[in-house]
């Protein structure tokens, strides 16, 4: 089962995970029957600069999905859902800039997984153990992603 990436613990623990269990007993099913995937945001950088500007752009796509009326229930997990009117109204002006930086950065954490290249794949480990069962990197600021770094990330992740 695919769970859409502008997720957190919480929200997985608390409303994902009772809806999928519910279903799993109606139709006779074990948890063992499914697979949790997901894509996991990440601010992933060697340097305070880069991390800085992972950041920025990872901000830029969590107000994307928090201006949508859909995904509302994610930010209300933590009580947050008076943000959504407020950035849908931003992106019908097309104040994306302006949306960014509506989302703190309490709300990355909650939202992204931080780290180095060396240490990314532990957090997110920890940060999703028995929750899900696999996990790909969500990088929405690095288009064709041609970086030397990968094979150490990949190294990582894998563990």
């Amino acid at each position: 089962m695919h769970v859409h990436p502008f997720n957190s613990p919480k929200y997985l623990r608390e409303y994902v995970q009772p809806a999928v269990n519910d279903g799993l007993r109606a139709s006779g099913r074990k948890r063992e029957d499914l697979t949790y995937v997901t894509s996991t945001f990440v601010v992933v950088g060697d340097t305070e600069q880069e991390l800085a500007q992972n950041r920025q752009a990872v901000k830029q796509q969590i107000a994307f999905y928090a201006s949508t009326r859909t995904y509302e229930p994610v930010l209300a997990a933590h009580g947050w859902q008076d943000l959504t009117p407020a950035l849908h109204r931003k992106s019908i002006e097309g104040d994306w800039t302006g949306m960014a930086n509506v989302i703190t950065d309490e709300m990355v954490d909650t939202f992204a997984v931080t780290g180095t290249y060396e240490t990314i794949g532990r957090k997110i480990q920890e940060r999703y153990g028995g929750l899900l069962d696999r996990t790909s990197l969500y990088q929405p600021y690095q288009p064709g992603l041609d970086d030397p770094r990968l094979p150490r990330l990949i190294k990582e992740f894998n563990g």
